[in-house]
């Protein structure tokens, strides 16, 4: 089996020859352990989608996700790097200890109707929202293939799959249709309280998040790239309520898996969401997830525990602490990737991975010591 067969395969709940290895690595881990600047990859989006690709490599992983990101002008002053309009206006700050997002000075320059703005809607953030009415929500822009087009994102991925193709999976974003999309335009606090005192807003921009993952889903399956992935780090049971993600969250995840799947027959899907899950596994798996990830035991669960829950009907993904790829010797990280697969079962359907995003000061033995694992 190569890589690309055996994490389909695991995904699809078929025999595989050993436990692909799929942990979530982003641009700031893949840079610095193929030792490339992150200011190249804020500068150069085909920069962005080669380094994880190349860290895919150097740690022998089954699967890397892609990540579209904008070109940027940049300058430098006071230590801090900002980015710059053509006319040398600074927009913002780029958060280089965090998501690389520019937090923008003015809310203006945050354009909710442009369709290139929300293509790339978490690679700005603004500092009051930006959306406050139905009238705002109805305005969000919804990008088409054309769009993504005219971004080269096709051109590039393209370009990657032909370099690595040989060597791994790659992992569409169609990024959300959850908390974390709705967050982009209120605010965490806002978003929290808009649950309970603003539920039509809420359900307006979700109703667009649907739109937004539903068409880069479709652009990812024509660009022949078969797995996907939603991203909600913020939907989970640390930060709101098993109701409110039922209400909220559920029936918009379950119209982007049914019409990708209508699409597309042999499309998978799955989604990240990180923290507590346990509650909601059997909603995850009603709503047409292909697979569960990433089983984040900071949220207070095990992997055997989702298996007991879910049997054998949907695919795993995950497991492994990312305190203890931070901290722990190869040897911790070997035992709990072990403890992982036992606990998913014997059936298979299981990809190991990280319980989040892998810390980006992380040991690469670590990382190397998941694959010894499943050997």
């Amino acid at each position: 089996m190569n890589s690309k067969e055996r994490f389909i395969s695991a995904l699809r709940n078929e025999p595989v020859d050993y436990v692909p290895v799929v942990p979530k690595i982003w641009v700031d881990f893949a840079a610095r352990v193929t030792k490339v600047s992150l200011v190249d990859v804020i500068l150069e989006p085909l920069t962005a989608l080669r380094v994880i690709a190349l860290a895919g490599r150097k740690l022998q992983l089954d699967a890397v996700r892609q990540f579209p990101f904008p070109p940027k002008k940049l300058i430098e002053e006071d230590g801090k790097l900002y980015e710059i309009e053509n006319d040398g206006r600074k927009k913002g700050t780029i958060d280089i200890n965090g998501g690389l997002s520019t937090q923008l000075f003015s809310a203006e320059d945050y354009r909710i109707d442009d369709p290139y703005t929300i293509a790339y809607c978490h690679s700005w953030s603004a500092p009051s929202p930006l959306v406050n009415s139905m009238k705002d929500a109805e305005r969000i822009a919804v990008p088409n293939a054309q769009v993504f087009d005219d971004l080269g994102w096709g051109d590039r991925q393209r370009q990657v799959i032909e370099e690595f193709g040989e060597e791994m999976c790659f992992i569409g974003d169609c990024d959300s249709a959850t908390m974390s999309f709705y967050v982009v335009f209120r605010g965490i606090e806002n978003a929290m309280y808009d649950l309970i005192t603003q539920p039509k807003l809420v359900h307006a921009v979700m109703e667009k998040g649907t739109q937004v993952a539903i068409a880069r889903g479709k652009y990812w399956l024509d660009n022949n790239i078969q797995v996907l992935r939603l991203n909600d780090s913020m939907g989970n049971m640390s930060l709101i309520s098993p109701q409110h993600w039922n209400e909220f969250i559920f029936p918009y995840i379950k119209t982007v898996c049914d019409e990708l799947h209508s699409y597309k027959r042999d499309a998978l899907i799955y989604c990240h969401i990180c923290g507590n899950v346990l509650p909601i596994v059997e909603l995850l798996v009603e709503s047409g997830l292909d697979c569960i990830g990433p089983l984040d035991p900071l949220g207070g669960f095990t992997v055997k525990q989702v298996r007991d829950k879910v049997g054998s009907s949907v695919s795993l993904m995950g497991g492994v602490n990312t305190l203890t790829l931070l901290q722990g010797t190869p040897n911790d990280v070997k035992a709990e990737a072990i403890q992982c697969i036992e606990g998913a079962g014997d059936k298979g359907g299981f990809v190991l991975g990280s319980g989040c995003v892998v810390p980006r000061d992380c040991p690469v033995e670590n990382l190397l010591a998941l694959v010894q694992a499943t050997k």
